[in-house]
């Protein structure tokens, strides 16, 4: 169980054990009542702490089958990658991390909520820390609107690269049109400068720190 459920569950023993309190003082004159009740308490408190991961694993299986009749039904033309498919400990009862299947690195985090809605609460991407000759692939995760499962995915391709210490330039393809990528680049971290593309022309061109790109 992760903080916020063994919390959940001391706060259920301590209304509880008030509860009992309050039954021993009511009933005070009726011992047989009170034990019985304090039994019934006791038992299903215990009960239910038993259960709860089988509770998980069960609305967890429930969910994975909502997930995937909402993709298809939304989106029956796309093939997605759906996981956990089997519950697994640190993963959120309910939580699902979705992604098309032709972009396996970046994809959204959906939630089945209590009224079984399916709803995006988020974004990933399990890209590591790239390389300085693949930085021009964060373009595809940071391209565009807010990833979403109904954003078209831009086909990125790279043309040429080139370096000078940080400075990093990639010559780009963007739907088929002309783009240039400079980034700042160290193995302490990275920033895009600067991304232009060209709609009309056949070329781009980009000024930076005394360099003409084109």
């Amino acid at each position: 169980m992760n903080p916020g459920e063994l919390i959940s569950f001391f706060n259920i023993g301590f209304a509880g054990v008030i509860a009992i309190i309050i039954l021993w003082f009511i009933f005070r004159k009726r011992r047989k009542l009170v034990i019985a009740l304090t039994s019934m308490l006791v038992l299903g408190y215990i009960g239910y702490f038993l259960y709860y991961p089988t509770l998980k694993i069960n609305t967890h299986t429930k969910g994975y089958g909502i997930v995937i009749e909402y993709l298809d039904m939304n989106y029956p033309d796309k093939e997605f990658t759906i996981s956990p498919q089997h519950y697994e400990a640190g993963y959120t009862v309910g939580d699902f991390q979705v992604n098309d299947i032709e972009t396996p690195t970046i994809g959204v985090t959906l939630r089945v909520d209590k009224e079984k809605k399916v709803m995006q609460i988020g974004t990933w991407s399990n890209l590591e820390y790239p390389t300085q000759q693949e930085l021009w692939r964060e373009i595809e995760s940071i391209y565009g609107e807010a990833n979403t499962l109904d954003k078209d995915i831009a086909e990125i391709s790279k043309k040429d690269e080139w370096f000078d210490g940080e400075l990093t330039a990639f010559a780009l393809t963007i739907d088929d049109l002309p783009a240039i990528a400079l980034f700042n680049y160290s193995k302490a971290g990275y920033s895009l400068l600067e991304l232009r593309e060209e709609d009309f022309e056949d070329y781009v061109i980009i000024e930076k720190e005394g360099y003409v790109f084109i």
